[in-house]
Parts: C-alpha cells; sequence; structure tokens
C-alpha cells in the first residue's frame, strides 16, 4: 500500500507539474501575441491642427464678435480691410493678452501708430506719416506670411424694407435676412426655422414686435412696440442676444425719406467735386 501511495503521489506531481508547464506556455504565448499584435497595428496619434474656415465680406459689427470672448469662435481682426484669422496667436491677441485690445477689429491705424489705445483702432490712415505707413506695411507684411486671409471687411448694407422682402427664402441659392429693430441679420443658416416653411417664417421682414409677443403670426412683424409690456421687451432683448451672437449683422434698415436724404447728399457731393 505504502508503495501505492507514492506512485499514485508521483503520478499526481508529474501530472500538476504538467498542467502548470502547459498553463506558463500559454500564458507567455497569449502575451507576446498581443504585443506582436499591438505592434503590427499600432498607429501614431492624430494630431489635430487648426483650418481656419472663410468668412467671406463680413462688417465691422460681425467682426466685432471674433474677439476671442467666445471660445467656440475663431480670432480674428482686419488690417486694411483684409480679415486675418489670428487663432494660433491667441497669445498675444486672446482675452488677457498684451494685444488683445486689437482683437475683433480693424487696426491699421492703430498697428501704424503702434497703438494700443481703443480708439486707434480703425481703417483712417489720412493724416499718417510715411514713415506710419512703412510701419503698417511691415506689421502687414508679416501677418500675410504667418496668418490666413479668411474674408473682408465690407461697410454695411443699407436696405428698405421693400429690399429686405427680396430676401425671404424663397429663391434657391439667395442669402435669407430678417430684422430686428432695424438691425439686419443674415439668417440662412437658420432656414429651418425663418424660412417659408420654419416655425417663425420671419425671412424677410422687420420682426421685432413678433419677437417680442413671440408670436409666429405674420401679422405681428412690425418693429412697432408701443404697447409691450416689460416683460414682452425682456424677451425681445432675449431673442436680439441670441441673433447677435449666432447670426451675421449685414446691415440696417433704411425708410423712404432716409435713402431719399441720402440719395440728395451724394447727388450734393458729387456735384461739388465737380
Amino acid at each position: 500500500m505504502q508503495a501505492l501511495g507514492q506512485v499514485l503521489q508521483e503520478a499526481l506531481g508529474s501530472v500538476l507539474s504538467s498542467v502548470w508547464a502547459t498553463s506558463a506556455v500559454v500564458f507567455i504565448a497569449t502575451i507576446v501575441f498581443l504585443w506582436v499584435r499591438s505592434w503590427l497595428t499600432y498607429q501614431p496619434p492624430v494630431v489635430l491642427t487648426y483650418q481656419p474656415v472663410m468668412c467671406g465680406d463680413i462688417t465691422l459689427e460681425s467682426l466685432s464678435k471674433f474677439d476671442g470672448r467666445d471660445f467656440l469662435k475663431p480670432l480674428y481682426f482686419a488690417v486694411r480691410g483684409k480679415v486675418y484669422d489670428v487663432t494660433k496667436g491667441k497669445d498675444f491677441y486672446g482675452p488677457g493678452a498684451g494685444y488683445h485690445i486689437f482683437a475683433g477689429k480693424e487696426v491699421s491705424r492703430a498697428l501704424a501708430k503702434m497703438s494700443l489705445v481703443e480708439e486707434d483702432c480703425n481703417g483712417n490712415l489720412d493724416d499718417l506719416t510715411k514713415h506710419q505707413l512703412d510701419v503698417l506695411q511691415d506689421w502687414e507684411t508679416k501677418f500675410q506670411e504667418k496668418y490666413e486671409v479668411v474674408g473682408q471687411v465690407v461697410p454695411p448694407k443699407q436696405m428698405t424694407l421693400q429690399e429686405l422682402s427680396q430676401y425671404d427664402g424663397s429663391i434657391a441659392g439667395k442669402p435669407m435676412y430678417l430684422a430686428i429693430r432695424g438691425t439686419v441679420f443674415d439668417v440662412t443658416t437658420g432656414k429651418s426655422f425663418y424660412g417659408p416653411d420654419g416655425v417663425y417664417p420671419f425671412a424677410g421682414r422687420e420682426c421685432a414686435r413678433a419677437f417680442a409677443m413671440v408670436s409666429t403670426e405674420v401679422e405681428d412683424c412690425n418693429d412697432n412696440l408701443e404697447d409691450m409690456s416689460p416683460a414682452e421687451m425682456d424677451s425681445l432683448r432675449d431673442w436680439e442676444s441670441r441673433f447677435y451672437s449666432k447670426y451675421p449683422i449685414i446691415g440696417n434698415v433704411q425708410s423712404e425719406s432716409q435713402r431719399a436724404d441720402a440719395e440728395r447728399q451724394k447727388s450734393s457731393r458729387a456735384s461739388q467735386a465737380a
């Protein structure tokens, strides 16, 4: 019996040794397999680089929205009407940086004068010296080498209500505008809301009263706010704030009398120049 026990013990030990050896081999093989697979399938991490997007024509009022305060928007400024995307230079032009005063502005005069005064952030170059214009040219050359031009500053459009009505979204490929208290917004990207089939079919109209009343009725699309309550005026201001942050400002509504006055002044200046 003792001999039999010894034989069984040796046999069991042999089996266990074989099992442990097999397990070790399987474990090592698994580790090697996983390592080889990871090496063969390794892909270097994708490096995301910022790509500027063209903004096209932009008014100074719309340009002011791109001053770096909204982190979802790129950082712009303009030099002699050319709009530069300076997002990658946010350490210089972003909020809290040394030249943040330039962000969202036309800065030709300030650059020429080497000025950090906000009053100089404009495009008036009439009274500058040759040296100052040379300084501006140097800055412009540097910006052209480092930053991408994404658009150009244009004067705001002056539109009568009749002219505004032509931008109601009914013609494919034509931009879609609406006005709130005389400020005209390009709401082309919001066609599903403000186009002919939208919840608020207000495109091509002045709609201050409708937004104040939270009305979807086209007959409320006008600028009469005389009988609005404080709560309704708060509603209007809330809508205005949304539009200012979301849509480009392209101009202002001009009455027929204002248009006539502007034409007379233009004719008068032309006569004097002649």
